[in-house]
């Protein structure tokens, strides 16, 4: 990846930090980090990682195509991690979803056609497909390509989903018409530090710290992915996919570990507050009872071992009690 100039998109959030974090340590690298704080933190975390000598840092609307022209260069490597999720954004700010995810899916990829980019990524979702899991429409473990599904478009839940499929179709859209050179990551359920409270894994975390032992789903199943894993895979493929060496335009990022939401919400317990007495509910309407993807094209170009749930969690309460995050 050598001296690129690098763009990335959504760079305060929890994945576009990580891996902003990690690009950072090229020195010969320069990184433009953009983001307007929708869904991020201007943390202490995010203040230590602009400061550093290749960093420059743009708080802008990335829905801003007039913006979007100004910035992005020919030849720049772009990341787009752009995304308003969370599961109650979901239901309560779906018009903000769709327009804060959608917009951003749009007029990214075609600004990087346009200006002919050297590689585009887009960090697609298992959403995509979620609605289809219910009805069997997509095959357990699922594979790259399986049908877009929106199963109730009244459940403003699918706001976040549709919007997913848009910025995939996207890619390919800007790839027939402008040779848009892409690579799309389909993200499958990271876990780890510093990822806000909309997710299970840190809400679990916090609740439990409060005394509070209820647990959403607890059948349901999830293949977690801890997020040293999922940055180190995302940065061997994008050098493999500069390199010429990928010919594929989609690979599922995730685990092969299918893991049952209660198994994670008792290795927390056991963590955090022993003698919790955890409560069962159920998970909203439409949330996906099962999801597990199908890393036979992953495991392709690259052999891992990803880090055990156990550890993981383990990680990641760690870092949320030093770090006072709550």
């Amino acid at each position: 990846m050598g001296n690129n100039r690098i763009v990335i998109f959504g760079a305060a959030g929890f994945i576009g930090f990580h891996l902003a974090s990690a690009l950072a340590k090229n020195e010969h690298s320069e990184l433009v980090l953009v983001d307007n704080f929708v869904r991020s933190e201007f943390d202490t975390d995010f203040k230590t990682l602009i400061s550093r000598a290749n960093c420059k840092f743009i708080e802008a609307d990335a829905r801003d195509a007039q913006f979007l022209e100004e910035l992005i260069k020919p030849g720049d490597v772009v990341y787009n991690l752009v995304a308003f999720n969370g599961t109650d954004n979901f239901y309560e700010v779906p018009s903000d979803v769709i327009s804060h995810s959608a917009l951003t899916g749009i007029n990214i990829a075609r600004v990087c056609a346009t200006k002919k980019v050297k590689k585009y990524y887009y960090f697609g979702s298992s959403e995509s497909y979620a609605g289809g899991i219910e009805n069997s429409w997509v095959p357990l473990p699922t594979p790259e390509k399986v049908p877009f599904v929106i199963s109730d478009p009244s459940n403003p839940r699918w706001s976040y989903a549709i919007s997913k499929q848009i910025g995939e179709m996207a890619c390919y859209a800007n790839g027939s018409q402008y040779g848009l050179d892409f690579l799309i990551f389909r993200i499958h359920n990271i876990y780890g530090p510093r990822m806000g409270f909309d997710h299970v894994v840190p809400d679990l975390i916090r609740k439990f710290a409060q005394g509070n032992g209820t647990v959403l789903g607890p059948d349901q199943t999830r293949s977690f992915l801890y997020i040293d894993d999922a940055i180190k895979l995302i940065l061997e493929l994008s050098i493999k996919s500069e390199a010429g060496d990928i010919s594929e335009t989609l690979i599922n990022i995730g685990s092969d570990a299918e893991v049952r939401i209660q198994e994670v919400a008792d290795i927390l317990k056991s963590l955090i507050n022993p003698a919790l007495e955890l409560v069962s509910q159920e998970a909203p309407a439409g949330s996906v009872a099962r999801r597990k993807p199908d890393l036979t094209l992953l495991r392709e170009y690259l052999s891992f071992n990803p880090l055990s749930i156990t550890e993981g969690l383990a990680r990641t309460k760690q870092d949320y009690f030093q770090n006072n995050r709550f």
